[in-house]
């Protein structure tokens, strides 16, 4: 097992890390099941690739306009879960990230369609090589650092604990004060923003982006992640994420086809997930409270 192999699996680790946690903050706090998440790691990512590729931006740069851009997904999410049920709200979130992914394969002029965007550059400052994936790894594992200690705080905040509350029972905090639109809108910005930042850093990491890393299937590994962690618990969502991406690596160095190492790793993710939400059915979500 060579030092570059753990190098990747250990930076994969670092961007999915901020991208589980920052969909913990509505999935597992706000029990609102935002299936555009993976949208907004999307915008992220090409937002930092067309910055960095086209117009030559550097890395601050491209991490905050990836942050902004994809935030702004939130209004439009925020706009739809107040006026959508739990469940379609689902449904409408997974009906926009099919218009996000419909525009990166079809605006060819900007997103390059199903090319993709390559020769993505990685970070340069310092006269630091990030070529070199340990430097990378150093460099992702810090923002990653930064961003979970962000989102810690974020979780024992007024906006986390009133995001309970509106899971818990929604008519008995808007009686107490609790602003059931502000509330929700500004954990989805946040949490968009986050996922953002994960795209620009997977952009830089891979230096080649398309449509297919953005998919409905990306999406569901993610929440996998959330739920075989335990939806809402911080350090859950992070044992979880070394679980997902590290139990199935063994199969790469079996001798079987690289045709069939993908769909038995899918296999591997789906058999922990349903063994997971059968031993935990009765405390993934919290007792709904009604009069």
């Amino acid at each position: 097992m060579s030092t570059e192999y753990l190098t990747n699996i250990a930076i994969q680790i670092s961007i999915y890390l901020i991208l589980a946690q920052s969909l913990n903050l509505t999935f597992g706090k706000g029990k609102l099941l935002n299936l555009a998440h993976i949208a907004a790691f999307a915008l992220g990512s090409y937002t930092t690739a067309i910055l960095s590729t086209t117009y030559n931006f550097n890395v601050v740069s491209c991490l905050i306009c990836s942050a902004l851009i994809s935030g702004l997904i939130a209004i439009l999410i925020g706009g739809i879960s107040l006026r959508l049920s739990r469940d379609y709200f689902a449904i409408g979130s997974i009906a926009f990230a099919a218009i996000i992914q419909s525009l990166l394969i079809n605006w060819k002029e900007l997103t390059h369609g199903t090319l993709g965007i390559s020769g993505i550059p990685r970070p340069a400052f310092w006269e630091i090589d990030f070529y070199n994936n340990v430097n990378f790894l150093i460099f992702t594992s810090l923002c990653s650092i930064c961003c979970l200690l962000i989102l810690r705080l974020i979780f024992s905040s007024r906006i986390g604990r009133s995001l309970v509350a509106l899971a818990e029972f929604e008519q008995a905090a808007i009686s107490l004060g609790i602003n059931n639109s502000e509330v929700k809108n500004i954990a989805f910005l946040i949490s968009s923003a986050f996922a953002g930042i994960a795209g620009s850093l997977f952009a830089y990491y891979l230096n080649f982006i398309d449509p297919s890393s953005f998919t409905i299937n990306e999406m569901m590994f993610v929440l996998a992640i959330v739920v075989a962690g335990r939806p809402g618990s911080y350090k859950g969502a992070i044992f979880a994420t070394f679980l997902m991406i590290l139990l199935p690596e063994p199969i790469r160095f079996l001798e079987l086809s690289s045709s069939i190492v993908g769909p038995v790793k899918q296999l591997v993710h789906a058999s922990i997930l349903v063994i997971i939400v059968w031993i935990y059915r009765d405390k993934l979500f919290p007792i709904e409270r009604k009069i």
